[in-house]
């Protein structure tokens, strides 16, 4: 698996193919080991970089992770079948806001790294389907703060939803679902 992303780290230095980076990589397979879900959604995964973090923390679980653009999304499912993960993590190809009947009903992680623009689109589809304790985490909330300011503002108003901002790459919100 270190390989697999150490390559691909090296390959993004010339491709940028919008990796999350080892920093935010390593608290992604932290959170995840925390949370233990049984079903993981990404959305946005590039070439899989994230998605081999995550897939490789997962105790028993899956990951679905979705990607629109054809070229990123067939090379990730070579990165995600060389570092050993393809059991473990189901690759859905299209744009999110509509594939997303294609994951499970109820979700325990969500790792938001798509379009800003549709994060609000993805979440009206995602919370409803979140279990009490999951987890929503979102990427870029530091970098992107003006695209996202009306989304981020609404997760903090969000009655069910407990979130923090955390200094970790280019920022992550981290939520945490609550049932009352």
């Amino acid at each position: 698996m270190r390989e697999v992303l150490s390559r691909i780290e090296r390959e993004n230095e010339k491709a940028n193919y919008w990796i999350v980076g080892p920093e935010t990589g390593r608290m992604l397979w932290w959170l995840v080991r925390v949370v233990c879900p049984e079903r993981a959604l990404e959305i946005g995964t590039s070439v899989g970089y994230s998605a081999i973090w995550m897939g490789a923390a997962l105790d028993g679980g899956k990951l679905w992770t979705v990607e629109s653009h054809a070229e990123r999304h067939e090379k990730a499912r070579g990165n995600i079948a060389e570092a050993g993960l393809g059991d473990k993590v189901v690759q859905v190809k299209g744009h999110a806001p509509e594939v997303l009947d294609e994951v499970p009903e109820e979700l325990d992680f969500v790792f938001f790294d798509a379009t800003k623009e549709e994060h609000e689109a993805y979440f009206d589809v995602v919370f409803p389907r979140m279990r009490a304790g999951g987890m929503i985490v979102v990427d870029n909330v530091k970098s992107h703060r003006g695209e996202m300011a009306g989304f981020l503002e609404r997760l903090r108003a969000e009655d069910g939803l407990s979130a923090v901002e955390l200094g970790v790459g280019s920022g992550l919100l981290v939520g945490r679902v609550y049932r009352q």
